[in-house]
């Protein structure tokens, strides 16, 4: 029982150390100075929010705006105006389905498939540069670790859905 204890504790504490680390790396990742040196021909185009917005709809098809908005973790009527915005901009589009009349799914444009090979171009400059102040095992370590954290996250995130 003492050991359990002491585990718990220790992993208390390095989750504590992981959150803060974490908190800066998300902060950094999300600053609007980073966000304009990475998508620089987008910062006065487009909100970081309607480039992650387009790099989710990429990823998920077709989705209907109340899917989206659990993506985005928005409410239904914020993600509706930031479809009308994407759809102004001629970056996405509205669909009915053809199953059901009643129900509108969101799609990317070509044009919304360019910004985000343009971001996802971005992206992967800037992570090389993470990734080249590691040594190659600690880089393999880096990536290993970090999708089965990202599972882990994953997995308690469809629990919390579904549940």
């Amino acid at each position: 029982m003492g050991a359990r204890n002491t585990d718990s504790s220790a992993i208390d504490r390095q989750a504590d150390e992981l959150v803060s680390y974490w908190l800066v790396l998300g902060h950094r990742i999300m600053s609007r100075k980073l966000a304009s040196s990475l998508y620089p021909e987008l910062t006065n185009k487009l909100p970081r929010g309607q480039v992650h917005a387009l790099v989710l709809l990429a990823e998920a098809g077709e989705p209907k705006i109340s899917e989206l908005a659990a993506m985005l973790s928005l409410d239904e009527s914020t993600v509706t105006r930031l479809v009308d915005k994407l759809e102004t901009a001629g970056l996405a589009e509205r669909r009915r389905s053809t199953s059901d009349r009643r129900s509108i799914s969101v799609v990317i444009t070509k044009a919304g498939r360019k910004v985000v090979t343009c971001a996802r171009e971005h992206q992967r400059v800037f992570m090389a540069e993470v990734l080249a102040a590691l040594d190659p095992e600690e880089r393999a370590e880096f990536i290993r670790l970090t999708a089965k954290a990202a599972e882990s996250a994953r997995l308690r995130s469809a629990k919390v859905v579904s549940g």
